[in-house]
């Protein structure tokens, strides 16, 4: 699969590595965004990082790609501790119609950045490999997409159902920052639900 990744997050090199390593093609476009072009060739894109930092990025990138591509975003709003208070967050709606495709999928923003990192370290996989990816998403397909990538990278889907479902992945959400197996990853949903 052709994949671009977009921003300059700290989540983007492991993923990177991983995807390069499960055989996929992989375009990294950063501030400079200067092979754009090649976006279009792309089935999957995966934005990683500040979205207030990538608004531009994802716009110039955005009039490049085909409408049915699969977005994961994997995104988050941060705000710096160090900041006046004047800058501007992106709200949700103005963000997702940034994006060039509705084919939408939340995915890998809340897992911490070392639990990829642990995985491009290891050799080889071992039986107990099992870090749990959630993802959110309202098309099927391009879950599917999403999940098979998961898989290719040695990590396992946990599908949380629609986008509506993922402020849980948010930053403050009961899933942020965290690196769980299935087993656990279902503990915790089991939790929020109140089945727990």
């Amino acid at each position: 699969m052709h994949i671009t990744m977009i921003g300059d997050g700290r989540l983007i090199r492991p993923l990177v590595i991983l995807a390069t390593r499960a055989g996929n093609t992989v375009l990294r476009v950063d501030e400079m965004a200067t092979d754009v072009a090649s976006c279009s060739l792309s089935e999957m894109m995966i934005v990683a990082g500040d979205r207030s930092a990538l608004t531009d990025l994802v716009a110039r990138v955005a009039s490049m790609t085909s409408e049915d591509i699969v977005i994961v975003d994997a995104t988050a709003t941060i705000e710096s501790n160090q900041s006046d208070g004047e800058e501007e967050l992106v709200s949700e709606s103005d963000w997702m119609s940034l994006l060039p495709s509705t084919r939408i999928v939340r995915a890998f923003a809340s897992v911490p950045v070392e639990a990829f990192t642990l995985i491009v370290d290891r050799e080889t996989r071992t039986a107990d490999d099992g870090l749990a990816v959630p993802l959110a998403g309202d098309d099927a397909a391009a879950k599917e997409v999403v999940a098979e990538f998961m898989r290719q990278i040695g990590v396992e889907p946990f599908d949380l159902g629609p986008l509506t479902v993922s402020y849980v992945m948010e930053p403050g959400g009961p899933l942020w920052g965290r690196a769980v197996d299935s087993p656990d990853m279902r503990e915790c949903i089991g939790w929020l639900s109140g089945d727990g």
